[in-house]
């Protein structure tokens, strides 16, 4: 008699995709056949699988956490007109650096190194007023770059994470509309440097 009901249930699930309480038709069918709600479950066909964990974008809660888990590197940084702030890009092969770790944010690839507190809420990131080392810079390019560094990295700005795919990618737009794309790297990374 139970296995008849069970054979007909599993028949009748068959003919709905899906179960009326919005159960999926694997999930049912794994219910009525004993799994426990959810591990039988297979993806439906045509439909994407989901990320690994390592890969996948965090929660906005989270976004402090995966701020740590990299050295982001400036890979474009343009003004609220759309022109390239050049100042930030004067040292070829070494873009300007951030990272970040539990006791605050620090830069990298200038001529000083220059640390500051930081906070993420509400999809923001706030940068406080960034302590700099005071290295006499031996070319005006490198003390342009220090002081265009200073001014743009600190302040509030709207926080973007992408961690999908090869490239993570944060994008930090400030109030006044400048847009800064960081490419992360992983931050166990052999030469990379580390935070102050």
């Amino acid at each position: 008699m139970k296995i008849a009901f069970a054979a007909i249930a599993v028949c009748a699930l068959a003919a709905c995709s899906q179960a009326p309480n919005g159960t999926s038709l694997a999930s049912a069918t794994a219910q009525v056949a004993g799994a426990p709600p959810g591990q039988a479950e297979a993806p439906a066909s045509g439909a994407s699988t989901p990320l690994p964990a390592a890969t996948a974008t965090a929660p906005a809660a989270d976004d402090a956490s995966v701020l740590t888990q990299y050295h982001w590197q400036l890979a474009n940084a343009i003004d609220r007109s759309g022109r390239r702030i050049d100042a930030l890009f004067v040292r070829p092969g070494q873009p300007v650096q951030l990272d970040f770790d539990a006791q605050g944010v620090a830069t990298g690839n200038a001529c000083n190194r220059m640390r500051g507190s930081y906070s993420v809420a509400g999809g923001k990131l706030t940068v406080g007023n960034l302590a700099s080392t005071r290295m006499a810079c031996n070319d005006s390019a490198l003390t342009a770059l220090d002081a265009a560094a200073g001014r743009i990295l600190q302040g509030t700005f709207t926080l973007g994470l992408d961690v999908h795919g090869q490239q993570p990618r944060l994008l930090l737009t400030g109030a006044d509309g400048d847009k800064l794309t960081f490419i992360g790297k992983p931050a166990n990374a052999a030469g990379q440097s580390a935070p102050l």
